[in-house]
């Protein structure tokens, strides 16, 4: 078994997304009560950062929240 200090090592090394990915799977291991799964966790992680660079690049569009609940409204039945 490796040192905690061989491990965090290591984990310094990784980027700053990973170690964000890294940290949100500690945490999440750490309540008995959270269904876990990295694949899933990375999966967010990845769209998270999509989501914010579509901001910071001005490529996401904001909308009305009338707007939006107006349509979520018709979609699925007020």
């Amino acid at each position: 078994m490796k040192m905690l200090s061989e491990i965090a090592k290591e984990a310094l090394e990784l980027s700053s997304g990973q170690r964000r990915i890294l940290a949100r799977i500690l945490l999440d291991l750490s309540d008995e009560d959270q269904d876990f799964s990295p694949d899933v966790e990375a999966s967010w992680e990845d769209e998270i950062c999509r989501r914010m660079e579509a901001v910071h690049s001005g490529h996401a569009k904001n909308r009305n929240y009338d707007e939006v609940m107006n349509e979520l409204d018709a979609r699925f039945g007020a």
